[in-house]
């Protein structure tokens, strides 16, 4: 979602952060089970994840020293308590550079975070974002870097820059395990060559004329292209490749979309999709109906790659069923992760930026909840606001 991301990254406040993580609002226990991806397929672990692109930006981008977390007094960091309470895979976002208005988050920034995921034994999940700054569903620029191109040479520009990228990566001992090609790519992306006209949408459309068959056609170009890539600087040790729309709770635009990748045969294994009831997004009771019809119509692991529970969010809105409160944020990660890995092909969750939400403007500790200390029972109250389903 980019206004939350976007306002977030160049409004966080210019202070120096603590010495310390004084309130453990951010990590408890957790233990998770599996989840099935299928009849006939082993089933995948299921996860609990985060992207933490942000956590050493703050260094990168001079404005403050990183922070120094710990629990129960004992000093460590973010990384290491997240793992030791259960979190099992990190994604970790790369922008094209030089990256404009953004966190400098180049390859060559992310090189050394990924070497950590990969030395703590998580699973690595990267971002190829395709831009050189926010890519979502209102914004897929074409990076500075590769304007003039047309599709053909963008479609050869895209499949260097992801070898390239898979390829150092590897080199340094941090090969991904999952790599998204492009994020929240409803509307496409290297907009306006590859951008879509998402049926019944009136913002963020391409020029007209628009020829359907010819856009769709230079958006699977792209995405092959990249996943190319990727699997030519990987070799013997392919990961597991994620498309990634912001449609979590919407059937009828995920199906509009995947049907699409299938009848071009684009190659991919995770279904990777947003959700921010804050934003607008819908209900889980509409996740579920999605995750469940995702694994009936396409056989393959539905991942909730981003999800949260912010103080930023659109007015009136009738999806914010839960208190903004510690509670009522504990309470919704339990939800959404007890609807995740119920559903048929639950592969996991992954919070967005715990660290944007972990600081308050004065500098002390925010309210950030985003680990639940058991999946069942977790407070007296709010309420639970699950699928029947998931908590009948």
């Amino acid at each position: 979602m980019s206004v939350p991301k976007a306002a977030q990254a160049r409004g966080a406040p210019a202070v120096r952060m603590p010495s310390r993580l004084a309130v453990l609002a951010l990590l408890s226990g957790c233990a998770l089970s599996l989840a099935g991806a299928g009849e006939k397929a082993a089933p995948s672990p299921f996860v609990l994840g985060a992207d933490i692109s942000a956590l050493d930006s703050p260094a990168r981008e001079g404005r403050w020293a990183p922070p120094a977390y710990n629990e129960n007094g004992v000093p460590g960091d973010e990384l290491s308590i997240l793992r030791k309470h259960g979190w099992t895979a990190f994604r970790v976002r790369v922008f094209v550079s030089p990256v404009r208005e953004a966190p400098n988050n180049t390859l060559e920034a992310a090189i050394p975070l990924a070497r950590r995921i990969k030395a703590a034994g998580a699973t690595l999940l990267l971002c190829i974002h395709l831009s050189d700054t926010w890519a979502d569903p209102q914004h897929q620029e074409i990076p500075v870097a590769w304007r003039g191109l047309d599709i053909d040479g963008l479609e050869k520009q895209v499949e260097s820059y992801t070898y390239d990228t898979i390829k150092r990566l590897k080199d340094a001992g941090a090969m991904p395990d999952w790599v998204q090609v492009g994020n929240e790519i409803t509307r496409g992306t290297l907009w306006p060559l590859a951008q879509l006209k998402v049926p019944g949408s009136t913002e963020h459309n391409p020029p007209e004329p628009y020829d359907e068959a010819r856009q769709w056609g230079n958006l699977t170009r792209v995405l092959k292209a990249g996943i190319r890539g990727v699997n030519r600087a990987a070799g013997d040790t392919p990961p597991r490749i994620a498309i990634h729309i912001d449609k979590g709770a919407n059937w009828a635009v995920t199906q509009w979309f995947l049907d699409h990748l299938d009848d071009a045969r684009v190659n991919y294994d995770i279904i990777a999709e947003s959700f921010y009831p804050e934003w607008g997004h819908g209900t889980l009771d509409q996740v579920w109906d999605n995750m469940n019809r995702c694994a009936e119509r396409y056989h393959k692991d539905f991942l909730v790659v981003e999800t949260g529970y912010g103080r930023s969010h659109i007015p009136d809105n009738p999806s914010m069923l839960w208190p903004q409160t510690p509670e009522g944020r504990l309470q919704f990660m339990a939800d959404i992760v007890n609807t995740a890995r119920k559903a048929p092909g639950g592969l996991g969750v992954m919070y967005w930026a715990p660290e944007w939400e972990a600081w308050n403007a004065d500098g002390s500790p925010g309210p950030v909840v985003s680990v639940m200390d058991h999946l069942k029972d977790l407070t007296a109250r709010p309420a639970s606001h699950a699928p029947a389903a998931v908590n009948p």
